[in-house]
């Protein structure tokens, strides 16, 4: 019989973060995860009794580990569009770090990833999360356009609160052509993705 220790979670969540990433959330099974954990399936069953209970635990296992800690506070740092794109390209720098430590990987593919849309249409409790971050960034963004109205760097007339929402849906728009690109370099990339679509932003206002 295996033995359970308090370890045992972690490992369970970790390896079936690495099997969704490698084939995806509906192809995993129960047997996959008794065959790389070592452990049984009753032991597995210990701690999640579905693979979508697994699935809600992967995530927030993950969304813990690279949780985006303040950098600083928009009210703190933001004046102009290079102190807005710094800060944000610090904060996204800070969550990369965290999934690379935890993945303990740099050849990670960023297109893997992919597989929490598959999953997360299929589970309730994932959209409500993924509904919560969403107004979270979006906020931190409207903090951000709200500090650089302060300090008259927004043009007049300008609501920070429908800018940010814009921003923020133009950004994840880029990020996904960044998820779809097989470069090893994905890293370099995603930043100038970032700098590039914020400063286009900026023009376009």
């Amino acid at each position: 019989m295996t033995k359970i220790t308090p370890d045992t979670r972690s490992n369970i969540l970790m390896v079936a973060l690495q099997l969704f990433l490698q084939k995806g959330y509906k192809d995993v099974s129960y047997q996959d995860l008794v065959k790389k954990t070592g452990l049984s399936k009753g032991a597995i069953y210990h701690y999640f009794e579905s693979k979508e209970t697994l699935l809600v635990a992967v995530f927030e296992f993950l969304m813990e580990a690279t949780q985006q800690p303040a950098v600083d506070k928009p009210e703190n740092i933001v004046k102009d569009r290079e102190s807005f794109i710094k800060l944000f390209i610090d904060s996204k720098m800070v969550q990369i770090n965290g999934f690379k430590k935890i993945m303990d990987t740099k050849e990670l593919k960023l297109n893997k990833l992919l597989f929490f849309i598959e999953a997360i249409n299929e589970n309730e409790q994932l959209k409500q999360t993924i509904t919560e971050l969403t107004k979270q960034e979006i906020t931190f963004l409207e903090n951000c356009f709200i500090m650089l109205k302060k300090h008259n760097n927004l043009p007049a007339g300008k609501d920070p609160a429908l800018l940010a929402e814009c921003l923020f849906w133009m950004l994840q728009g880029a990020e996904m052509m960044v998820f779809f690109m097989q470069n090893n370099d994905w890293e370099q990339g995603i930043m100038k993705m970032y700098d590039k679509t914020i400063n286009d932003f900026f023009k376009i206002i």
